[in-house]
């Protein structure tokens, strides 16, 4: 009869810890499935095409899982180069993404691309095709020549030097007196 008292006391502790440590397992594979396989603080990386460069980058983080895109996050900034090595623009962005088998690059978050020649776009997202060389935003999008002329509209298309440019549902106002 003790065996049995004994027993029927200490029964409901033993649950009781052996439910606890299940909980907390559940909470640590969640917690270790939430970190990034690799996790680099002030990354840069070179993207090349024929041994030229079209594309170096900078953020504060970089964010990498097995088998998913690479991801830079906070203060991105991309330079792209044309089919010579010769650099023709420049991306800032709150965060991109890097498409690791077509090196084509999104980026998201008060995107603002500057080209060398002067033209400025600014828009929430945009996507750089690296096969065709390029720039494309299905967003809101402001852009601004040279010559200070301001363009809106949604849906943009150019090249990576904003020189050849297509604004689709486009609106805008000019100040020159010709």
């Amino acid at each position: 009869m003790d065996t049995t008292n004994s027993l029927t006391k200490y029964l409901p502790i033993l649950f009781l810890i052996l439910s606890c440590n299940n909980s907390l397992n559940k909470d640590e594979k969640t917690n270790i499935g939430s970190i990034p396989d690799n996790y680099i603080t002030n990354p840069r990386i070179t993207i090349s095409k024929k041994d030229i460069v079209s594309l170096k980058t900078s953020a504060n983080f970089l964010e990498k899982n097995e088998s998913e895109d690479t991801r830079l996050i906070g203060s991105v900034i991309a330079d792209f180069y044309n089919d010579f090595g010769e650099h023709t623009s420049i991306l800032y962005s709150d965060s991109a993404i890097i498409n690791e088998i077509d090196n084509s690059f999104h980026a998201y978050g008060n995107v603002k691309v500057c080209s060398d020649s002067g033209f400025v776009l600014t828009t929430q997202t945009i996507y750089w095709d690296r096969n065709y060389d390029k720039v494309i935003s299905e967003d809101s999008v402001r852009f601004t020549t040279e010559k200070n002329d301001t363009l809106y509209g949604i849906g943009f298309e150019s090249d990576i030097d904003l020189s050849n440019w297509k604004i689709l549902k486009p609106t805008g106002v000019t100040y020159r007196m010709n």
